[in-house]
């Protein structure tokens, strides 16, 4: 982060915003209070069998040391990714992460999570070329082939290393029947540095943990090979983010809509990606998106898990 960045986050934290009882954000949120308070009163609403619940596979590319400003930053944030995942309410879930370095945190010990490491070159440095959404995709590809190895179905989710998962989430989507893909329409957006918090429609747009996909074992890559993977299903997987909608449309895919913030996306900690790759700058705020900023409170952090006085800190 450069000085003036610096100087302008300085400036930018003193400006107060209110943050209460109309505070856009919670309300969204204790809408999902409510969502979860209607289902446990309506019986008739359960309509599916156990049986047919399927677990949740996130997939995480990890960036390689050698592409990051702040190796501790990227671990960290991962940290509390991971962290976000592990504490959710039902557990049917995996997490799968490809990378060149493993980093050193506990919650890769933990039996839900699975390391890989990769063998191929990173990209050259700064990453902001192609060769660096090319080592994305490889390392997604690389979960795709394990995940076929070891007879995986179920619902596939590419998630960013430093985004969160609101507590809840795996069991939202585990109590709908199952659908051929989930598209996440609203999220919130954090600005870490400014310390400012919003909500975003067409959250999909600018962030790539905003979907998932049901596969079956025989949709997934027999390797990480791109011509093996354009050839399954899972392709869907590894195309442009933004335009899910229309992609799953060209295969006359049905999916269903979430129009609940169940997952954050965090800006401002110095080491995005779409900064790295000059897309975003570190100053991002409501602002530019049109929307009613708030001061990042620790509420927040009761719904993501992420504890608030560690990350605050970091």
């Amino acid at each position: 982060m450069d000085e003036k960045e610096e100087i302008y986050l300085q400036k930018n934290k003193k400006k107060k915003k209110k943050t209460g009882p109309s505070s856009p954000v919670r309300k969204e949120l204790k809408r999902i209070d409510k969502y979860f308070k209607e289902l446990e009163s309506n019986v008739s609403e359960k309509t599916y069998e156990e049986k047919d619940k399927k677990e949740i596979a996130f997939a995480i590319s990890l960036k390689s040391r050698t592409l990051s400003r702040d190796w501790e930053q990227v671990q960290a944030n991962l940290s509390y990714t991971l962290k976000s995942i592990l504490r959710n309410t039902d557990q049917n879930f995996r997490i799968i992460i490809a990378g060149h370095e493993k980093p050193d945190i506990d919650e890769l010990q933990h039996c839900l999570v699975t390391w890989l490491s990769v063998d191929f070159p990173p990209p050259p440095p700064p990453g902001s070329g192609p060769e660096f959404t090319e080592d994305k995709k490889h390392k997604r590809r690389v979960i795709g082939s394990y995940l076929r190895k070891i007879g995986f179905s179920g619902y596939f989710m590419p998630l960013d290393a430093d985004d969160w998962i609101h507590y809840r989430f795996v069991e939202f989507i585990r109590s709908h029947p199952i659908s051929n893909a989930f598209l996440i329409k609203k999220g919130i957006m954090i600005n870490q540095g400014l310390e400012e918090i919003w909500l975003r429609n067409r959250f999909y747009i600018g962030c790539g943990s905003s979907a998932l996909y049901y596969f079956s074992n025989k949709d997934f890559p027999k390797t990480s090979k791109m011509a093996d993977t354009e050839k399954k299903l899972f392709g869907l997987s590894i195309m442009n983010h933004q335009k899910v909608p229309q992609n799953l449309a060209k295969i006359n895919m049905n999916y269903k809509t979430i129009h609940y913030p169940l997952v954050t996306y965090v800006l401002g900690h110095g080491d995005n990606t779409s900064v790295l790759k000059g897309k975003k700058s570190n100053l991002v705020s409501a602002k530019k998106y049109n929307a009613k900023g708030e001061n990042l409170k620790k509420w927040i952090y009761q719904y993501f898990r992420v504890d608030a006085k560690n990350y605050r800190n970091s």
